[in-house]
């Protein structure tokens, strides 16, 4: 059990776990959409440019990074909550492999953010030799290094999955929803399965949420 200033701090993390949630599910909603193939750069930048370089696409990357700053704090206050009736090292794991794969994440939203509007706007305005820093980008180590972070993610939340699964202290099936759907974010992915996998965060995380904040009830004693 916790005292009222854990508890208070608890509260905070749902809520914080809950608004990413729901920005997790707008993501694939406002994101415009077009075929990436690195491969073939100057037909990619042709494409993506006028994408790239809309409100859309830097407003829905914004709100993919503020949903996984939101997480962070998120799901330290699962942890927090975990930890106290919990005794297994799956809720350790998870904790340290998402916020490291989430760390990792960053930078290439980053990229996605700050770069490729830039290069977008200057193909447009007829630097046209700048189409191979797509593949450099994209088929550089760069997207090696996302893809690690993304497995982190995923495991991370597998173990808290499992953490809620044997603590039995939050509902059990709000944890393999929100698992499932960190699990599975993946941007290859074909718009119409980026979209439900929001909707899978959204609802996994919104609930278990709101577990978190139905079980950080003070200790009277403390």
């Amino acid at each position: 059990m916790v005292n009222a200033r854990g508890s208070a701090r608890i509260r905070l993390g749902a809520l914080a776990l809950g608004l990413s949630a729901l920005l997790f599910a707008a993501f694939p909603l406002v994101r415009p959409y077009f075929r990436l193939d690195p491969r073939s750069p100057d037909e990619t930048l042709a494409a993506a440019s006028p994408v790239i370089t809309s409100a859309p696409w830097v407003l829905s990357h914004v709100i993919a990074m503020l949903a996984f700053v939101l997480l962070i704090y998120g799901l330290l206050a699962l942890y927090a909550r975990l930890e106290a009736d919990h005794r297994g090292p799956s809720a350790i794991f998870g904790l340290v492999l998402s916020l490291a794969g989430i760390a990792l994440i960053m930078p290439m939203l980053g990229v996605e953010i700050h770069i490729l509007p830039i290069i977008g706007r200057l193909y447009l305005e007829g630097a046209t030799n700048l189409a191979p820093a797509v593949a450099l980008i994209y088929l550089g180590p760069a997207t090696l290094m996302f893809l690690f972070a993304l497995l982190l993610l995923a495991v991370g939340s597998i173990c808290f999955a499992l953490a809620i699964w044997r603590s039995g202290v939050l509902p059990r099936w709000a944890g393999v929803l929100l698992a499932l759907g960190l699990a599975l974010w993946f941007p290859p992915f074909p718009p119409l399965i980026r979209i439900l996998d929001g909707f899978v965060i959204g609802v996994g995380g919104v609930w278990l949420a709101r577990g978190i904040w139905r079980a950080a009830v003070p200790d009277a004693r403390s």
